[in-house]
């Protein structure tokens, strides 16, 4: 067995400090309490050897989700695995996902392989929507499928919690919902566990109402035989503590005091409390000789990259100094022989200290600190501490053990706190009449910083409002910016900024009548301004935006997108017939369907009862009987080409076309074959569930197969009850032989999906949610789903994707 310090020496080039090893050796615990800059990051290696070298893998589990509080620390992080993996050979063995909002390749890569290890590394908010059911810019058809695979086999660890208090509450809440051992509590299908990392261990926050304390074994911490060599040195790290002889909110003397404290050939680093003042000091700063960056959180993808790598090299002969926010204060690996700073809250001020003499290879660092004009975005009695004990240290060394363990007083942080009935409403992923949607930012982080992902693009338009066409879609995630809502606003007073209405599969523009709701994915013109990839977001700028991407353009506006990327689609669309070479048939591709489902629950080995497993492969195999109705059928076989209309109306029923053009329904509305599929289950095909143990659980799954329908059942259009979505109440269909079954009648019935009904459909699917618990459900359904997703790509020898 490959030993875990040859292991860890070969990902990083040196041996593990002691207590790395002991969390290989022991597990990752519920609490790591260890100094900024002594290599918390690398608990991914421990994770990775007890997945694939420990001494029961399979108690480990398969996904790591690593959760971060800014941006920047993702693209470091992600750039880190990303070496360690290749060092190990793991490339292909390991995936590695970026999560920071949005969908994109690597996440489809995600959804379609479930069985393979993965390390997970997004931004707090981005991964915890995810676990809420309302993941941050995807569509709402995937927020069930991210959902289930970031709470089944997923192991959490998110850094620097004091940055995060809202998204750490949630996640210790939903620690206690997944792992409780009462009975009657929600089990995941297979392991899961949150392990929370600091440099301080604050009770307040590890402490929820479902999930107390941990106790003192399950807290690692960096013991006295640890401290040795490299480790030791960067403990006894110390910095001078001194206050700049400037006044709070003069900017520009800031500026000046920095330029004259800075070190050639050095880095020196200046951390503000807000984006606008960071802006007034690097707009002084960048005039001078020395090169000058600006960081914080406010600035597109690829800008932010570019800027980061330009902060991670050496310093040349001038040196190189750092104007930045709060961004810097967790994981950035910067080593500053003079820190600048404004009094924050005690915590974050020990943060932006561990990023000056990092190395503990200088005997003369300084900290040099002032008070800011006003106490936003903290509260003023934290500042008010914060600057009594730092003139209490003048002219004091200090390391950052030292500082932490100085008694300031914090006020302790005002979060929501999710609650058991919170999660079970959030099953329900059906947006109200509005199309309004639950709103998750509480959970995630504070609700006065709530923000959008906003990209400024280029387009074509015919319409005279200049709206983006129907078939265009936003950029990837690197051309987008976060965006705070009440920086939106103003900006949406004077520009026009455009949403995908998912419903109607139409660009709409955001309006006080229509706000945009936190993590929404917007659109507007360069011509906008308020941006400068130097600067970041910037509200006083007119200039037009450079360097902005096309929007992505389907050649037919009614073209679904591919479901596993989980990209924004009208609810009428389908992907039904693309990825595909040839007709196939709908007796074919059930079958691929059951098989890719069988192989998925064999190699996943889910806790789960094997009545549960054979429900999964029953619905695999019964998925698209709908597909039968005739007026599906006449949609699809109507894409045949003039030379072969012939063969393909004899070969009826199929589930696939060759072509790339999309289905157009004779009544001019949507037509959800799935709903379809249930009406025949229930109908005259009922007897293709008397041998399955869950029925009920077979016809949940068949009608969820898409994402779209799942504990209500109505249309965005559908105000008639007796015709819902392309299925009139009373009509008789006649149905093709299918599933080995002789030429079934359908006769439609729609009073299960009524209020006041005699059946409720709504009830039966709330009381498997509350039986099986959201966690299995949904795992469930994102087995079937991923099965379907894996048997179509498995027909097209051009996708290349792989088989579990």
């Amino acid at each position: 067995m490959t030993s875990f310090s040859s292991f860890f020496d070969l990902a990083t080039g040196h041996p593990p400090y002691g207590y790395q090893a002991r969390l290989a050796q022991d597990g990752l615990p519920a609490m790591l309490h260890a100094p900024t800059g002594s290599g918390k990051t690398a608990i991914i290696l421990a994770w990775l050897w007890r997945r694939l070298h420990g001494p029961d893998p399979e108690s480990t589990p398969r996904r790591l989700v690593f959760a971060l509080p800014q941006r920047t620390l993702v693209e470091q992080v992600s750039r880190e695995v990303d070496l360690w993996l290749g060092r190990l050979g793991l490339v292909d063995t390991v995936a590695l996902h970026v999560v920071m909002g949005g969908a994109g390749g690597s996440q489809r890569a995600w959804r379609m392989a479930p069985h393979r290890p993965a390390i997970v590394v997004g931004t707090v908010d981005s991964l915890v929507s995810k676990a809420l059911n309302r993941g941050y810019g995807i569509s709402r058809a995937t927020y069930p499928i991210d959902f289930a695979l970031v709470t089944n086999g997923a192991h959490w660890v998110i850094d620097e919690i004091q940055l995060a208090p809202e998204s750490t509450t949630t996640l210790r809440q939903l620690a206690a919902f997944a792992t409780a051992p009462t009975p009657g509590s929600w089990r995941t299908a297979e392991p899961f566990a949150l392990t929370c990392m600091s440099a301080t261990v604050r009770e307040e926050l590890l402490t929820t109402v479902d999930n107390p304390m941990p106790a003192e074994d399950d807290i690692a911490r960096i013991e006295p035989a640890d401290r040795v060599g490299e480790l030791a040195r960067r403990l006894d790290a110390e910095r001078t503590i001194r206050r700049l002889p400037v006044e709070a909110g003069d900017h520009r003397s800031l500026a000046e005091a920095v330029q004259e404290r800075h070190r050639p050939g050095t880095l020196t680093l200046v951390v503000l409390n807000t984006v606008a003042a960071a802006r007034n000091v690097h707009a002084v700063i960048s005039k001078g000789v020395t090169p000058c960056t600006l960081l914080h959180s406010r600035f597109r993808g690829v800008d932010r990259k570019a800027l980061l790598n330009r902060v991670l090299e050496q310093p040349g002969e001038r040196g190189h100094i750092v104007v930045a926010t709060q961004v810097i204060e967790a994981g950035v690996d910067l080593d500053a022989a003079v820190l600048c700073t404004e009094a924050a809250p005690w915590p974050s001020v020990v943060q932006r200290a561990g990023r000056c003499n990092r190395a503990g290879r200088l005997t003369d660092a300084e900290l040099w600190w002032l008070p800011p004009a006003k106490p936003e975005p903290y509260e003023e009695l934290d500042i008010e501490a914060t600057v009594v004990e730092l003139d209490a240290l003048e002219g004091i060394g200090l390391t950052g053990e030292g500082l932490l363990r100085r008694n300031v007083a914090t006020q302790p942080a005002e979060v929501t706190v999710l609650r058991r009935g919170d999660l079970l409403d959030l099953f329900d992923t059906t947006p109200d009449l509005t199309g309004a949607d639950v709103d998750v930012s509480p959970y995630v982080r504070d609700a006065e910083d709530s923000d959008v992902q906003l990209a400024w693009a280029q387009w074509e338009s015919a319409a005279a409002d200049n709206r983006p066409p129907p078939n265009a879609r936003a950029p990837e995630t690197q051309w987008r910016c976060r965006v705070p809502l009440r920086e939106l606003r103003s900006l949406t007073k004077r520009a026009a900024v455009w949403r995908l209405d998912q419903g109607h599969g139409a660009w709409t523009r955001v309006t006080d009548a229509s706000p945009a709701r936190p993590g929404e994915v917007l659109v507007t013109a360069p011509e906008t301004g308020c941006y400068n990839p130097e600067v970041g977001l910037d509200p006083s700028s007119r200039r037009p935006v450079p360097e902005c991407p096309p929007m992505p353009v389907r050649p037919d506006p009614t073209l679904g997108t591919d479901p596993a990327s989980g990209g924004e689609e009208a609810y009428g669309q389908e992907a039904t017939s693309t990825m595909q070479p040839g007709w196939l048939s709908l007796d074919q591709h059930s079958e691929d369907v059951r098989d890719q489902a069988r192989t998925l629950i064999d190699t996943l080995q889910p806790a789960l009862s094997e009545e549960l497993r054979e429900a999964v492969v029953a619905a695999a195999h019964l998925h698209d009987l709908g597909k039968a109705h005739p007026t599906w059928q006449d949609a699809l076989c109507a894409l045949a080409d003039d030379s072969d209309r012939q063969r393909i109306e004899a070969g009826r029923p199929w589930a696939k076309s060759g072509s790339q053009r999309s289905l157009t329904f004779s009544r001019g509305q949507a037509f959800r074959h799935e709903l379809a599929s249930l009406l025949l289950l229930d109908g005259p095909l009922r007897g293709l569930l008397d041998r399955v143990a869950e029925p009920d659980l077979v016809r949940y799954l068949v009608l969820a197969h898409h994402g779209r329908l799942r504990i209500q059942v109505r249309g965005p259009e559908d105000t008639d009850t007796k015709n819902l979505l392309g299925l009139r109440d009373g009509e008789v269909v006649a149905i093709p032989p299918l599933a080995g079954q002789p030429a079934p009648e359908l006769t439609v019935e729609l009073d299960q999906f009524s209020l006041g009904g005699q059946k409720s459909w709504s009830r039966n699917a709330l009381a498997l949610r509350d039986r099986l618990g959201p966690f299995v459900l949904a795992y469930l359904e994102t087995v079937v789903r991923i099965a379907d997703w894996r048997a179509s790509a498995l027909r097209d020898a051009a996708t290349g994707e792989e088989t579990a």
